[in-house]
């Protein structure tokens, strides 16, 4: 301790006698702080606060708000069955139903659902029904075409009636607009045998009640 504190003693009265020398003993712990130097710090985040473009949470669902209609399609006609418990089919007591868009009774009468079919709304409910034409074959010389109405219940088919085309008159297209049904199908004169078509009708009908009523019609030739 006395080799170290005479040369800084005598270096201190060499400093006071020339007035240009000052010397400034180290502290043993220096304060970072008061020496300029940094010093670390611990800063607590809030999630909340640190996240400013997080995602809000998704809005609670509106209870009561309705289901949308569902359509029927024609799919779902393939499997429907024609005729109910108050509206018969083709006299039918009894609904016949189909298995892949057709059906073969014990008489060997065979129906046979055709394309194409037509989706829109004929009820005025909104909920979008079907017109699909159908085809029956009795085995003999008569084909008598049919144009089927299907009402949509809560996304389901359910047969509502028939238009009788007539025999060996095939139906061409069938579709829907602002509540009426359009069928164009092939027929013929008055006069003319029941083997020869030379008339292309287009006949509209409209819903009363629970049947297809012809408000309108027009022919043009057809020739095959």
């Amino acid at each position: 301790m006395r080799r170290t504190l005479l040369p800084v003693a005598a270096l201190a009265l060499v400093a006071a006698l020339s007035g240009c020398i000052t010397i400034t003993a180290p502290a043993d712990d220096p304060d970072p702080a008061a020496a300029g130097q940094p010093t670390a710090s611990t800063n607590v985040v809030d999630d909340e606060t640190a996240s400013p473009d997080a995602a809000p949470s998704a809005a609670p669902d509106t209870p009561g708000a309705p289901d949308p209609l569902r359509a029927l399609t024609c799919e779902q006609l393939k499997t429907a069955a024609l005729g109910n418990g108050t509206e018969r089919y083709n006299g039918y007591a009894e609904p016949i139903p189909l298995v892949d868009g057709m059906w073969s009774g014990e008489d060997g009468t065979v129906v046979h659902m055709q394309q194409p079919c037509a989706i829109g709304d004929l009820t005025g409910d909104e909920a979008a029904d079907a017109l699909v034409p159908v085809l029956m074959d009795g085995g003999g010389t008569g084909k008598f075409w049919q144009v089927v109405m299907y009402g949509n219940i809560d996304g389901k088919p359910v047969y509502v009636t028939m238009l009788d085309i007539g025999d060996r008159t095939p139906v061409e297209s069938v579709s829907i607009s602002s509540r009426r049904a359009t069928v164009v199908y092939l027929t013929r004169p008055e006069d003319a045998s029941s083997a020869e078509v030379a008339v292309r009708r287009t006949a509209v009908y409209q819903l009363s009640g629970s049947r297809l009523v012809e408000i309108s019609h027009t022919d043009t030739p057809y020739t095959p």
